[in-house]
């Protein structure tokens, strides 16, 4: 694969790893190809059951594309995340060529019979952008595109408020059955606790805090905070209705379980209400029981809670093309701390203290690259589905977050669903919302090969009549 797409000065290449199964794959039958996004792709491939379920119904063959600067595809070694010169080259532009690239060698040379075949993309968050912008930017090559919880619009300049990610997690909380005033009394009970030395032993040993990262002073109790913060962020992403470990291992409707902590009418004093927030993290972090300490400040443990892939790879791209304001707002609103505004100063300060081994600077930020380039709203694009759950933090930043069926760009809502919940594997268990969706999505999968079918053919007679016509 060439390390640039976008010089013709620049001929290094690299080696992109993919996954791709044919058992169901008939002559010029469709491809069903997943737009590897910011993790190792056998990650994905193990959660997007959706695509494997369909396959033998549409006689596809399936393909995981593996994004660069993840999993197993270095493009420079080891020495990848080294240096600005090498990671200049991981952006989403790149990527999409990438798979451009990739999906000509599988049509034309890897998979047999495949060269009129009909392309469909599926992709989930991040990879869900992907697809999308696939079909935007290049709707000669793809025929249609499952955006599953995709923040398109999750940019400085449009209408997403900063603050709907944490809106949307206290909202799932709370009609999970959590009491909004006992998760803040806990809040406060931490940070009365932190204020003394035996507060803080307490804290260390209650929460098994690794000796790297103890709370040493009162301001500590911010990063304990902050972490228990994130797991309940991610718990409200993979809220499902039955076991699973895409992020985590967690039980079903793990929400719910987290829930059962904050619930208790009258908690006695600080070290009780402080000890549900250590509950709830031991459900994220341990659910196996495997887990014996906790590292809690990230400047100390930096990537040891990384769930999908290199723990550099996602910040260097929100440092760069992907800034996606984000803050809370606090009580009212959201039941943590307030640190709205979101200002870009403060999160270049913190690109700065990640990436400054690497020699970067803040002109590499780049906040409006992806309303420039992919654009704030898609008015010639067609063929595009956009899932989102209602129980999702990100679906604050969907295309939409109502139903549209009319048109050729719909939106799906997973009304009891979690982060790209229509993406997994049918389950037992599924919710009545998420089959729904899945038909629906299936509908649109066969309207798009029809119409590709039928185009391909309407191309080849028109080739053909064009030979005929030319003189000799």
């Amino acid at each position: 694969m060439p390390i640039d797409h976008f010089s013709f000065t620049n001929n290094i290449t690299f080696r992109l790893r993919y996954l791709i199964n044919t058992e169901s794959f008939k002559s010029n039958g469709p491809i069903f190809f997943y737009t590897g996004n910011e993790g190792d792709v056998e990650g994905f491939a193990k959660n997007t059951g959706f695509m494997w379920d369909i396959a033998p119904e549409f006689s596809a063959a399936v393909v995981f594309a593996e994004h660069r600067f993840y999993g197993k595809t270095q493009p420079f070694g080891n020495n990848s995340y080294a240096k600005v010169a090498n990671l200049g080259y991981l952006s989403s532009e790149q990527a999409l060529a990438d798979f451009v690239e990739l999906i000509n060698y599988l049509k034309n040379e890897r998979i047999p019979f495949a060269k009129n075949s009909p392309l469909i993309v599926f992709g989930g968050s991040y990879g869900g952008m992907l697809a999308a912008w696939m079909r935007t930017k290049y709707p000669h090559v793809v025929d249609g595109a499952i955006a599953a919880s995709a923040p398109v619009f999750w940019f400085r300049n449009s209408h997403i408020p900063e603050d709907i990610f944490d809106r949307i997690v206290t909202r799932t909380f709370v009609n999970s059955g959590c009491s909004l005033k006992n998760i803040l009394a806990a809040w406060r009970s931490i940070q009365l606790l932190a204020k003394t030395d035996n507060g803080r032993t307490w804290l260390n040993n209650k929460f098994k805090i690794e000796e790297k990262s103890k709370l040493i002073e009162e301001s500590d109790a911010k990063a304990l905070i902050g972490f228990a913060k994130e797991a309940m962020e991610s718990m409200a992403m993979v809220d499902y209705p039955y076991e699973a470990d895409f992020l985590s291992p967690l039980p079903g409707w793990p929400v719910k379980e987290a829930c059962k902590f904050f619930n208790k009418a009258n908690l006695n004093g600080d070290k009780e209400s402080a000890e549900q927030i250590y509950k709830l993290l031991n459900l994220y972090y341990n659910s196996t029981g495997k887990t014996e300490t906790l590292c809690v400040k990230p400047d100390k443990c930096s990537g040891a809670y990384a769930a999908l892939g290199d723990p550099l790879g996602w910040p260097w791209q929100a440092c760069t093309e992907m800034v996606m304001p984000q803050c809370s707002s606090g009580p009212p609103n959201d039941f943590f701390l307030k640190d709205c505004p979101f200002t870009l100063d403060k999160f270049t300060q913190d690109c700065l203290a990640t990436f400054n081994y690497t020699g970067y600077t803040p002109g590499l930020m780049r906040p409006d690259f992806v309303i420039n380039n992919y654009g704030s709203r898609f008015p010639t694009a067609t063929n595009i589905v956009f899932s989102n759950g209602y129980l999702d933090p990100w679906s604050g930043g969907g295309w939409r977050l109502y139903p549209t069926t009319k048109g050729t760009l719909v939106s799906l809502i997973v009304e009891d669903g979690a982060h790209h919940y229509d993406l997994r594997g049918s389950h037992p268990n599924d919710t009545s919302s998420v089959k729904e969706v899945r038909n629906l999505e299936k509908l649109h999968i066969s309207r798009w090969i029809r119409e590709a079918k039928r185009a391909n053919k309407r191309h080849l007679k028109i080739s053909k009549k064009n030979v005929n016509k030319v003189p000799f």
